[in-house]
């Protein structure tokens, strides 16, 4: 009998930041500070600084929609008052307003969260160190690049973004931005699976969680 289909990539997030961090490490990539993006980053970078030695903290950022069940048009992130938009979305005069509002309530949720993920600690000294900033995936680039504008206005010079799974467009765009990237699964646009984790939960347990790692991380 068939084994029946994978369906996802791997089976946990714990695993797949351990083999994150693993694949970091072999790249060279050493003294570094893994900024997990919160909230799927976040136990992604944790288990990844675990399994590579290195130091961990968490970037509060909100991607920005105009409905819930839309994809992001843009992020916004802690540290930066300007948001990271996606450059051909392109907003006629009757969607202006709902995109003003859409601004402020996602720089309201990084304001909300800054205080339930790091409760106003200021983030880890970046030093001489190199950063990397992590999330869970990046079918859209929008958070990944507004927090690497919110660390290079914090003076943070050696970036790059790490992920275990992204979109071929995803990843074409934070290239055309110079930043390193690393990612051991690279995904046609279509073909996002179901969920990359088989440990994947609701929106809510797995806030919490995230939450609750980043308060260890302290």
């Amino acid at each position: 009998m068939a084994a029946p289909p994978r369906t996802s990539l791997y089976p946990t997030r714990s695993a797949a930041g351990a083999e994150l961090g693993r694949l970091l490490a072999n790249q060279g990539y050493v003294h570094s500070l893994l900024l997990g993006v919160t909230p799927e980053g976040v136990e992604i970078a944790a288990n990844a600084s675990k399994a590579m030695g290195a130091s961990f903290d968490v970037l509060v950022a909100s991607f920005i929609r105009l409905g819930a069940n839309l994809a992001p048009v843009g992020a916004m992130a802690e540290f930066t008052s300007k948001a990271e938009m996606d450059p051909e979305f392109e907003p006629g005069m009757n969607l202006v307003e709902k995109l003003e509002s859409a601004i402020e309530e996602s720089r309201a949720r990084v304001r909300r969260d800054l205080v339930l993920y790091r409760t106003h600690r200021p983030i880890k000294k970046f030093e001489d160190r190199q950063l990397i900033i992590v999330d869970g995936q990046v079918w859209f680039p929008w958070k990944v690049l507004a927090a690497a504008r919110a660390v290079t206005e914090l003076g943070g010079k050696r970036i790059a973004i790490a992920t275990p799974v992204a979109s071929v467009t995803a990843v074409e765009r934070v290239r055309t931005r110079r930043y390193e990237l690393v990612c051991p699964n690279v995904l046609p646009d279509d073909k996002q699976p179901p969920s990359p984790y088989g440990d994947a939960s609701s929106e809510s347990p797995e806030r919490l969680k995230s939450i609750m790692i980043a308060h260890q991380a302290a």
